[in-house]
């Protein structure tokens, strides 16, 4: 108990950051990977920076963002740890797909290892239907950290599996049990926000 409270005091010291304490600041104590669409960056796509760290790494990789729609299903393995994927605005860094019927497997973002941190990005399940399982976000890594992100989608919109997580400044929207799982998590200065039930 006491290592996680610590970890929550650091990383809320992180989050009294802003945003422009990007790549620039961090290249010193991390790898930077960058990911911009238009081709100037390291990467075209999310997935393919993640995929390029190497398995059980123990240097910390930031993975920044540039603005736009990424339309991707990202994973995030277990043998991954130390990864961090920050935009520079969480409206303008959005990471979407439209997948539903598995509360595993429709996730559009799934974080399976351990001292992740997300920062400034809009993570969404677009699919709505009443009954139908449709995961935005899924966390089953332990000490896993998501500042100032967006979480949306309908049922399940955040499956908090199992772990222990930290949530500051985060908005999550849903209809029907939106916030599920075993975790051991804090949201501090977070916002949940109940959508309209349309049954068909």
């Amino acid at each position: 108990m006491a290592a996680f409270i610590f970890f929550v005091i650091m990383f809320t010291l992180m989050a009294s950051t802003t945003p422009r304490a990007d790549a620039a600041e961090t290249s010193a104590a991390a790898v930077v990977i960058r990911v911009d669409q238009s081709g100037k960056g390291d990467y075209k796509k999310i997935q393919d920076a993640i995929d390029a760290v190497p398995s059980n790494n123990k240097q910390p990789f930031f993975i920044l963002v540039k603005p736009g729609i990424y339309n991707e299903k990202i994973i995030v393995p277990g043998d991954k740890p130390f990864i961090t994927v920050s935009g520079s605005k969480t409206n303008s860094t959005v990471i979407t797909r439209n997948d539903s019927g598995n509360i595993i497997e429709s996730a559009t973002f799934t974080v399976l290892a351990s001292n992740f941190v997300g920062r400034y990005i809009t993570i969404k399940n677009t699919f709505r239907r009443h009954g139908i399982q449709a995961v935005a976000l899924r966390v089953s890594g332990d000490k896993v950290v998501f500042l100032g992100c967006k979480i949306l989608g309908y049922q399940d919109t955040l499956l908090d599996e199992n772990g222990r997580h930290y949530y500051r400044g985060c908005y999550i929207e849903g209809a029907v049990d939106f916030i599920c799982g075993n975790a051991a998590s804090l949201f501090e200065v977070c916002v949940t926000y109940v959508t309209r039930i349309s049954v068909e």
